[in-house]
């Protein structure tokens, strides 16, 4: 089920500029089987284009998966998750799923202030981390579908009864 493509594909940006990490990710997610579409950047200013769907990204899909390394060329996922919480409400927050090398306690304990769901040291555990993305696939799936049911049901005809006469 979570690889069918009945389901609409996870939507996955992927945030990492060094290409070995972002290489072994990618290859990790086609292993896994799941229906997902991944988008590649490698700064901060790419990661914000894309979530304002603005410049080259201009028609980026609505996200349901970021998966953010902490340190950037051009600044920090810090960075990144203080202007996403600008950009979307607290009903449309993004998964956050951190992969970082970065010890840094301060980093650990912000992310955690701004609701990354799950925080990850590299190197990373290709099991452990697709736990995570399959959980929030899962999550995705049972959303999708309560969302049809909810929508058919608001939408369903008229009851018919018997019209006296």
């Amino acid at each position: 089920m979570l690889g069918d493509s009945r389901t609409k594909p996870m939507e996955i940006l992927l945030v990492e500029d060094g290409l070995v990490d972002a290489r072994v990710t990618i290859h990790a997610l086609r292993r896994s089987g799941l229906h997902h579409r991944l988008t590649l950047v490698r700064s901060v200013h790419e990661a914000i284009l894309f979530m304002k769907r603005t410049g080259i990204f201009a028609r980026a899909p609505r996200l349901d998966l970021l998966l953010l390394d902490m340190i950037l060329p051009d600044g920090t996922g810090i960075d990144v998750l203080e202007e996403m919480r600008e950009l979307q409400s607290d009903a449309a927050r993004v998964t956050t799923v951190v992969l970082t090398a970065c010890e840094d306690a301060s980093y650990r304990t912000r992310c955690d202030e701004l609701g990354v769901c799950d925080y990850i040291q590299k190197p990373v555990s290709e099991d452990e981390f697709l736990r995570v993305v399959r959980d929030h696939k899962k999550l995705m799936i049972h959303l999708q579908q309560a969302a049809v049911s909810a929508a058919a049901g608001n939408h369903s005809p008229a009851r018919s009864g018997t019209m006296g006469v």
